[in-house]
Parts: structure tokens; sequence; C-alpha cells
């Protein structure tokens, strides 16, 4: 947004422990340490999508050791481990990959339904297999069907609109 990355970080401050931050900020600049913030945030994701909470989860109770530092694009890591609640998890294993150089993702692979099953049958990618493919606007709409005619003046009138409200004077009513 408009504000600066230190505030971003203030505002943020609650969302990560005492060691994540100071594995943010050990980065050499501010972007980079943006970089490494948005790498912890989407392992944090990765893990509430997979117990199935809301971000009202107490993100503080999880923290992250990654591992390594900096990730090659398109290599998948999982030597990044989570304490959670202070205690290591071992049950639990994060697969990360850096798509290009603006983008991370993070897969959270472990213990089913909540933290109530012991034994995990999920299946880990092979190495060599193609981990993400990349798909335009296009690739995503090409087998879609309409589902009315097209109308044109509908989007004409759309096209028309002025793109922000227009603010009203109190002098006029």
């Amino acid at each position: 947004g408009s504000g600066s990355i230190p505030n971003f970080f203030h505002i943020m401050k609650r969302q990560f422990t005492e060691t994540e931050w100071d594995v943010i900020k050990s980065m050499s600049n501010e972007w980079m340490q943006l970089d490494m913030f948005y790498r912890h945030w989407a392992l944090k994701e990765s893990f509430l999508k997979a117990i199935g909470v809301g971000i009202g989860f107490n993100l503080q109770r999880i923290e992250f050791n990654v591992s390594p530092l900096h990730l090659e694009i398109g290599k998948v890591y999982k030597e990044t481990k989570m304490l959670l609640d202070g205690e290591k998890e071992e049950e639990w294993t994060f697969e990360e990959t850096r798509l290009d150089d603006d983008h991370h993702v993070a897969v959270a692979l472990g213990k089913q339904e909540g933290f109530v099953q012991k034994n995990s049958d999920v299946q880990s990618m092979e190495p060599n297999q193609p981990q993400f493919t990349l798909l335009t606007f296009e690739d995503l709409v090409a087998s879609g069907i309409p589902i009315t005619p097209e109308d044109s003046a509908y989007w004409d009138n759309f096209c028309s609109k002025q793109e922000a409200p227009v603010k009203q004077s109190s002098h006029s009513r």
C-alpha cells in the first residue's frame, strides 16, 4: 500500500514470534525483509488451511524455522520445521517453492482432521515431477461456457459508468 515497510511490520507485529521477526529483519534490505515476511506468511497460511481453521487462530502459537534461508526458483524444499506452542512438530512437513522472484508457495503436509490422526497418508511429490503449471487468464477460461447469451448493450452500459462515485455537494438536494 501507501505505507512504509517498517509501518507495515509494526501493524503485523503480533502475527509472528520474536524468532521469526529476527529472521525477517536479518535480511539485508527492506525488500528482502518483505520477501521473507511473505515466505513466513505463506507457511502460516498453509498450516491454517491444512487444519481447517481461520485467521482467528493465534499465529504466535506457530513458529517456523525456515531452511534454507534462500529458495531457488522452481526447486522444492522440505527442510523448514514448525513449532506449535514451543514444541517441534515432527509429523508436519512443509513443501516450499519459489515460483518466480515475487511468489512463494507453501504446502502443509501432515496430520489430518485437526491434530487427531497420528498416521498421515499424505503423499509428497517426487523431486522430478513438474511442481506447478503457470496458467494465464485465457488458459483458465478457455473451456468456459457462457450461461447467458452475450449482450453488447449491457457491456456498453457497464463501460460508460464512472470508475469512482462522484461526491455530491452538500448544497444540491
